[in-house]
């Protein structure tokens, strides 16, 4: 019956857009995206405000294409001299202004063209809606981790009121008071955790909402394509601060129910007493799908630095190697550069900084001509790990000349920050007990707090993850899940490439038995997923694209073959 009802309304011819009677359509205004009626299409050529808009039949090409390119920013009326249209933009004013206002108001203001402005604004709205996606991204991962949790602590809440209701059947008469005391105080405390989860519930999804209507909003603007409205928009927004969508964590500690079966005279020591234990742990889940797959003709891609989802720079340590691709369908090469790469990154402008075997010197690759020139003079010390931020600061690790996993007194292993003048900023070598921090700082990214994330080498096959506050204190530590490491890897962990997602999530890669170790932000492992059964072996390289999806460069197996891949992996949570 609904069906048939719908298909009934679909059939009602629409009226034109203008008078809202006529249903005979026959033309559409580009500028103004409205469906018109012969009578209507005359009138609205004679509005001052149309004399430039283009109107079309219904049934051309041009009328069914998709608009979202046109930028309507020649055709503004000024909201003082109603007459005029808008011709410039004053930045001083932060507004449209015409030729009668530029002559009377802002003649030695910062003026600049609409179309210049409305594209660097409409840049920065899509930025400030990339970041309202990526809070409603956290928002949707923690509603569902909220979901798991209540599960388990309804789960844990039973079986501790069942280990009671066993307690108290051996148990004469006499201690059912005191059974009845110990449920009452359980079924406190469920309350207590129950009512923290409805706030955490009714937060979550208050704030979820907020991103999500802002987010529609934007999108709606930015497919409107009026340059008023988006250039007002943008005022509106960007002076607004995102909502808040940071979490309390959940509750780390609850009441169990811990019998005894000592015959003591106290009924607690004889019945049981509730005790504090640790909470189930709440860890979202992690899949990876191979979504693309091209094979180069080198023996491995040491490094892969994906600019976007259509070019890339990949190097191959053993050929000295360092070619800049475009990837479609397949792989075309267009530079090839003859340079040892141990590490790089770009900057904000597309530039890729390096760090090369043997070289005392931070290099800068020009992507405009291809030139190599230096950058930084780390001398005496050697380049290893390079990454800039999102700040564009530079961050290094470097070590001495000498054996790489020697350690004495007198070796110097630090991770060090400086700006793009070159200028130190800070260094790193020993924590507070004037322990050393590093053994082989090899790769470093950083994360959504701008903490830094550094792959430690300590012998050839093995190595660890050492997280760190800006201030120098270690965050955290990761070793490898000992579980998958010992079955397949002699307990040995083998990382050799790390990056950070949007949301705050580490994917490290292990080289040895193929896999990709996901954690949290705080260092808790989601999962470790051996890939040699999607065609990922020997995972050398990581990066993540402007589509979020997952690059991971591989070695070929054997040094003679010249087929390592580069795969692209879809990461779901």
């Amino acid at each position: 019956m609904a069906s048939s009802q719908s298909i009934r309304r679909a059939q009602i011819p629409k009226p034109c857009e203008l008078c809202e009677t006529d249903t005979n359509i026959k033309w559409k205004c580009v500028q103004c995206n409205t469906l018109m009626c012969e009578k209507c299409k005359k009138i609205h050529l004679k509005v001052q405000t149309s004399i430039k808009h283009d109107i079309v039949d219904v049934k051309s090409s041009e009328a069914k294409t998709d608009l979202k390119h046109v930028i309507i920013t020649d055709n503004i009326p000024c909201q003082i001299h109603k007459r005029k249209l808008n011709c410039m933009f004053c930045r001083t004013c932060n507004q449209l202004v015409c030729s009668e206002c530029i002559t009377a108001a802002h003649k030695k203001h910062d003026l600049d063209s609409i179309d210049i402005v409305y594209n660097e604004k409409k840049g920065k709205l899509k930025e400030l809606e990339y970041k309202f996606s990526n809070k409603f991204k956290l928002c949707r991962i923690e509603d569902s981790k909220l979901n798991e949790f209540k599960t388990k602590y309804k789960q844990f809440f039973a079986e501790s009121v069942q280990k009671i209701n066993q307690q108290e059947k051996l148990i004469v008469d006499e201690v059912r008071k005191y059974a009845k005391t110990l449920r009452e105080q359980l079924d406190s405390e469920k309350q207590s955790i129950d009512k923290s989860i409805i706030e955490k519930e009714k937060h979550t999804k208050e704030v979820m909402e907020t991103l999500l209507n802002k987010q529609s909003i934007i999108q709606e603007i930015l497919e409107s394509n009026q340059a008023a409205q988006l250039l007002s928009a943008y005022s509106e927004f960007s002076e607004k601060e995102i909502p808040n969508a940071s979490f309390k964590t959940f509750p780390e500690e609850t009441k169990d129910f811990i019998p005894t079966k000592e015959n003591l005279k106290a009924i607690s020591n004889l019945f049981g007493s509730l005790q504090n234990t640790k909470l189930p742990k709440v860890l979202p889940q992690v899949n990876f799908d191979v979504i693309k797959s091209y094979t180069t003709d080198q023996t491995a891609v040491n490094r892969a630095l994906i600019e976007d989802d259509k070019k890339a720079w990949i190097s191959n340590h053993m050929t000295s190697s360092l070619r800049k691709i475009h990837i479609d369908d397949t792989m075309k090469t267009v530079k090839d550069i003859s340079v040892d790469v141990l590490d790089m990154s770009l900057a904000d402008n597309n530039d890729v900084l390096l760090s090369s075997y043997g070289s005392t010197d931070v290099s800068l690759l020009s992507t405009k001509n291809g030139e190599i020139k230096s950058f930084l003079s780390m001398s005496p010390l050697y380049p290893l790990g390079i990454h800039v931020t999102k700040y564009n600061e530079v961050i290094l690790g470097v070590k001495e000349e000498g054996d790489i996993y020697k350690i004495t007194d007198k070796i110097c292993r630090k991770v060090k920050i400086f700006g793009m003048d070159g200028k130190q900023k800070q260094s790193y070598e020993y924590d507070k007990h004037k322990q050393r921090l590093f053994t082989v700082p090899y790769r470093i990214t950083s994360n959504l707090n701008n903490d830094i994330l550094v792959i430690d080498r300590t012998s050839d096959y093995n190595g660890r993850v050492v997280v760190m506050a800006r201030e120098g204190h270690v965050e955290w530590i990761y070793q490898g899940n000992p579980h998958v490491n010992l079955i397949l890897g002699d307990n040995l962990f083998d990382p050799l490439d790390i990056v950070t997602t949007s949301v705050g999530h580490v994917i490290v890669s292990d080289f040895n038995i193929h896999a990709l170790h996901i954690l949290s932000g705080e260092g808790d492992l989601l999962t470790c997923k051996v890939m040699e059964g999607q065609g990922i072996i020997f995972p050398l390289s990581l990066d993540i694209d402007t589509k979020a999806q997952l690059w991971v460069g591989c070695h070929s197996g054997d040094k003679r073959r010249t087929d390592a891949k580069l795969q692209v992996l879809k990461v779901s949570f």
